[in-house]
């Protein structure tokens, strides 16, 4: 016969309950706060993909109250099976943590949701369980517009595994409209971009707009160097106009790096060598400075990657398998100024430990070493400075007006008297195909 402990399970579940309503709405300043990044806790999490779905390489955005869903994919090394839910957090513009909001008015139904679909690698000589999950669901659906942050924890242990940002816009009369140039400052002509745009209101009720309405633009996912623009350049009745104005600009930088580990048994063109110990050894070609080279127009996938075994295998979620990827780029000495780091989706669109690169005097230059699912990658290596937040692409890759780009415009609405930052309206445009 099997007994129940009542009072335990009771103790449990409000446990349970008190740490997920901590998770999403933290107070400022307490130990129970994550940061609001995209960040991994637990180092058996790997190749975790935050996507809209119907499309891998979609950034992780939905419109509210719609059947859009964000996919949640991941991979754990540990072959003991785990147990994993995910609750959710708003946020503001600025990736702080909403105060105020109660949980009800962020979240409709429950207030986590189980990770119930799992399936064990096959034919790999890593051996790991791949997780995966949709959001909303239905038991658990946002209530209202804005950034979020998906945090996934193990439910025994309540312990995160990792957090992941998304957004949610909602519909609106609003429209964003925009276009790259080269920048009209003289000094930076030839290598940053400038983003011109207009935002319409189209009769959208804004009492103040220089306090109410705030606007971001991201360069190709990155979150180490997006611009917070502030009021625009002229107002005429409900248009913004934030055209020619220089300060709104990036680096144009240079086409991503990539390598292909797609095939174990063939190296393609930036590999170097392919070797096997306890698992596979996959060195790269030693990267060099393109910082003063001729701009080359190359395809890329503007920093993202896609798993993929195409050796034979029907599902490259379970049947692709684990690589020490082996970066180098020779440098003549150790830079006292500042630290570089791989950047891209595969470390996450941050400036992360797991990028970092360490200096090698033996071999005269930086080296990283990654564990990576077997597919097609994009990289760049920026210089951080000390000091400073945002990576340097400039230094190592160089800078060119004319590389292709992709930007995201977000546009928020904080309306006097409420306690959060609205997503109104959302628009994606490329140095091309504008």
């Amino acid at each position: 016969m099997k007994i129940v402990n009542h009072k335990s399970s009771l103790v449990i579940c409000e446990l349970s309950l008190i740490i997920a309503l901590l998770l999403l709405c933290p107070v400022k300043g307490s130990p129970e706060e994550l940061p609001n990044i995209n960040a991994i806790y637990d180092p058996g999490i790997k190749t975790v993909q935050v996507y809209k779905a119907g499309f891998d390489l979609s950034a992780p955005i939905i419109r509210l109250n719609s059947d859009e869903q964000i996919s949640i994919s991941f991979d754990d090394l540990d072959p003991e099976i785990k147990r994993y839910k995910f609750t959710i957090r708003h946020c503001e513009s600025d990736w702080s943590a909403t105060m105020g909001l109660d949980v009800l008015d962020v979240i409709d139904g429950f207030r986590e949701e189980n990770i119930d679909q799992f399936e064990y690698s096959y034919n790999t000589t890593v051996k790991y369980i791949h997780f995966k999950a949709s959001f909303p669901t239905g038991q658990m659906r946002p209530r209202i517009s804005g950034n979020y942050l998906l945090i996934v924890y193990e439910e025994e242990s309540l312990r995160p595994a990792f957090t992941w940002r998304f957004m949610v816009f909602e519909a609106t009369p609003v429209v964003t409209t925009g276009t790259v140039v080269q920048s009209s400052r003289m000094e930076d002509h030839l290598s940053r971009q400038q983003i011109d745009l207009e935002v319409k209101l189209n009769g959208m009720a804004v009492t103040d707009i220089s306090r109410e309405i705030k606007v971001i633009v991201q360069q190709n996912g990155r979150w180490d160097n997006v611009l917070k623009l502030g009021n625009p350049r002229f107002i005429r009745g409900d248009d913004l106009d934030y055209r020619y104005d220089e300060s709104i600009a990036f680096d144009g930088g240079n086409q991503y790096r990539s390598f292909d580990t797609k095939s174990l048994i063939y190296q393609s063109e930036r590999i170097a060598k392919i070797s096997y110990d306890t698992t596979y050894q996959v060195f790269l070609v030693n990267d060099l400075p393109r910082t003063f080279k001729q701009y080359v127009s190359e395809q890329d996938l503007n920093g993202k990657f896609y798993v993929k075994n195409e050796e034979h295998a029907e599902n490259s979620n379970t049947e692709a398998d684990y690589t020490w990827i082996h970066f180098f780029l020779p440098y003549p000495a150790l830079l006292a100024t500042g630290q570089f780091f791989v950047i891209g989706e595969l470390t996450r669109w941050e400036i992360c430990p797991e990028g970092r690169m360490n200096y090698n005097y033996n071999r005269k230059g930086y080296e990283l070493n990654l564990f990576l699912k077997q597919g097609y990658y994009n990289y760049l290596y920026v210089l951080k400075e000390n000091g400073k937040s945002s990576g340097d692409v400039a230094f190592i890759e160089g800078n060119h007006w004319e590389t292709e780009n992709d930007y995201s415009i977000y546009v928020y609405y904080h309306e006097t008297g409420s306690l959060y930052d609205r997503l109104i309206a959302v628009n994606f445009i490329n140095t091309i195909n504008k």
